[in-house]
């Protein structure tokens, strides 16, 4: 992957990459009412502009909002395609080759959307679709080279030869995407300033529950390992300087939101984190007394299924007619913007992530782990989607499950063909045998 060396063979980016170019087809066509009469082609042909920057559907200035969604959809295609690609050895010729296939996947599926009823082609979508891979394949490349420096760093330093290094960057990776997703990044004044203006005004920004419980977790478990790490590493008085940083990385990645135009600062959601974070510090250190025990994988589903019912299930409010269950995949997301989806679908990779993580390492057998880890997702996931048929404001979707299932699956990859790769990653900037992931040869 870009500066990175591949020193084994895996299929997750070509998998990864393949899934996201036929959501970007799927979710683009969706509903799927193509055009019998070629007269509303023609129609649909007649409004279409060469100005990127104005949008065919109103003849109006492009909306930053649906611009930055449409990049934000591309993104993810960029970012895995040049992870999958082995050849050419040149890494911006990689790139190049990615964003060329971008381009002409944005082409092609806008070129379908003129046979559609309810879709709307428009070079703007093209553009930014183009800018999405192009700045994908671009961060991927960087993305590596930061890596890798770190990597040589941290190895050099001594510091990443435990084992107990990995777990703690993952967990810090979790918090920071649990709190900037959907990474729609402003630096624009005039959106930043009235949410300083509305922290001002309340700054706690309590409001009903939503997202505390998956939060809590994902900062317990940054400070737990985190205090872990820095007795591995015989970082004096480690437990005090685990919970600076924990509630320093609370506040601060709260504190950051006023650069994510759809996330909003509040005091409420830092003592949260904070608290997740102070929760943390016994947590780890028991776990260094036990690191054997049921207790900690079974805490883990717990938090997970609080948290995830939580998310799910706000704002509370029962109806007394079901809503009917949506089985056709991302249907009910049509109605959501570009924005809206790539939040919604984060927040339930993530919530799920720590789960399929915790229950991989649990897991002896490694032909049981994945039934073990999707049977545990589902388990949570399958009850809260039905229960969202009597509440108000949500809607029943298969979507949801697979999403949940595909976070377990995730965090299981990480905690066991992720950490061999990482390992192999130090190896190269360390000589000398590393720790393997527990379980992961069993």
């Amino acid at each position: 992957m870009g500066g990175l060396t591949q020193t084994s063979r895996t299929r997750l980016p070509l998998v990864l990459w393949f899934a996201t170019a036929a959501f970007i087809v799927y979710g683009t066509t969706i509903p799927f009412n193509f055009v019998h009469d070629s007269r509303l082609v023609a129609e649909h042909v007649a409004r279409i502009t060469l100005n990127p920057l104005i949008a065919a559907d109103t003849g109006q200035r492009v909306s930053i909002p649906d611009f930055i969604g449409n990049v934000l959809l591309f993104v993810p295609f960029g970012f895995f395609g040049v992870w999958a690609l082995s050849r050419p050895r040149s890494k911006w010729l990689r790139v190049a080759i990615v964003a060329a296939l971008g381009l002409g996947l944005t082409v092609s599926v806008e070129a379908l959307q003129l046979l559609t009823i309810d879709r709307t082609t428009s070079m703007s979508d093209v553009f930014a679709n183009a800018v999405g891979g192009l700045g994908g394949a671009i961060a991927a490349v960087l993305l590596a080279t930061v890596v890798e420096g770190l990597l040589r760093t941290a190895a050099a330093a001594g510091v990443a030869e435990v084992p107990s290094f990995f777990p703690m960057s993952v967990a810090a990776v979790l918090v920071l995407a649990g709190a900037f997703e959907p990474f729609d990044v402003t630096l624009d004044v005039g959106s930043v300033i009235p949410k300083l203006r509305g922290f001002l005004a309340d700054p706690l920004q309590f409001r009903v529950p939503v997202d505390e419980g998956v939060s809590f977790l994902q900062h317990l478990l940054f400070t737990s390992t985190l205090v872990v790490w820095l007795e591995d590493v015989d970082v004096a008085q480690a437990a005090l300087v685990a919970a600076v940083i924990g509630v320093g990385v609370a506040i601060g990645a709260e504190a950051g939101q006023l650069f994510i135009a759809a996330r909003m600062p509040g005091v409420w959601d830092a003592l949260v984190g904070a608290a997740g974070a102070l929760t943390g510090l016994p947590v780890g250190r028991s776990f260094v007394k036990s690191p054997k025990g049921s207790q900690w994988w079974v805490g883990v589903f717990v938090l997970t299924a609080v948290g995830a019912a939580m998310q799910q299930l706000s704002p509370f409010t029962f109806i007394e007619t079901a809503r009917p269950f949506q089985w056709i995949p991302f249907l009910n997301y049509y109605e959501f913007t570009t924005s809206e989806t790539v939040s919604h679908s984060a927040e339930l990779l993530l919530a799920y992530f720590p789960l399929g993580f915790a229950f991989a390492l649990a897991t002896r057998r490694r032909r049981k782990r994945i039934h073990v880890v999707l049977a545990a997702a589902a388990v949570i996931a399958v009850p809260v989607e039905f229960l969202q048929q009597y509440v108000g404001g949500r809607f029943p979707d298969v979507t949801d499950v697979a999403l949940s299932l595909a976070g377990a699956w995730l965090g299981m990859w990480t905690a066991t063909g992720g950490w061999r790769l990482f390992n192999e990653q130090v190896a190269l900037a360390s000589p000398g045998e590393l720790p393997a992931p527990a379980s992961a040869s069993r």
